[in-house]
């Protein structure tokens, strides 16, 4: 029987537990071998703030020693924009005996139609939204075909609120974990 693993993409400026949730969720719920955050090098639809190489330690620290959880920095590595279809083709490339899950947020879906070669990219993994309890979720015809949902708990928790939060000195203690909270303090990565 073929591993099953999931990758979670995300810019990860900074991880926070809503991702480690999110990824064991996964992991759990659909029965996959592991979860490999996919760090963003230049996501070609989303800004980054922090550095790369600082969002990669971040996510590193993120996920600790779970023997369940590793990092996939390959986007950060690439130079030019970051397309989902180009990563899966060379995962399958360099895996071909592996059933890729590809975990997205119900932003990242309500946009599936603009991503490059997206038939390319549904014939190469699994598509699994992920949404929160309550949550309506948008998806044009094509999209909605491709897709599976699945529901985790619903924490509300922002890197961009995290950011800010980190910026003005207020609290973040829970909401990252501890690792990543000293990684960006030790760094000064979000102060003003």
């Amino acid at each position: 029987m073929p591993r099953r693993v999931g990758l979670l993409g995300g810019t990860f400026d900074p991880p926070h537990v809503g991702h480690l949730v999110v990824a064991e969720s996964a992991r759990v719920d659909l029965g996959l071998d592991e979860v490999r955050l996919l760090v963003a090098g230049d996501p070609w639809m989303k800004r980054t703030v922090g550095d790369a190489s600082d969002r990669v330690a971040m996510a590193r620290a993120a996920v600790g020693d779970d023997p369940h959880l590793c990092v996939d920095a390959r986007e950060t590595e690439r130079d030019g924009p970051t397309y989902t279809v180009e990563t899966l083709e060379a995962l399958h490339a360099e895996e071909p005996d592996v059933d890729w899950v590809f975990l997205l947020g119900a932003d990242a879906a309500a946009r599936l139609s603009e991503w490059r070669r997206v038939a390319d990219a549904y014939r190469l993994a699994r598509f699994v939204v992920v949404t929160r309890p309550g949550q309506p979720l948008r998806l044009d015809a094509e999209a909605d075909r491709h897709v599976e949902r699945l529901e985790v708990p619903d924490l509300a928790i922002s890197s961009t609120d995290l950011r800010a939060r980190y910026a003005e000195g207020r609290a973040t203690r829970y909401l990252v974990p501890e690792r990543v909270d000293g990684y960006v303090r030790a760094h000064r990565l979000y102060d003003r």
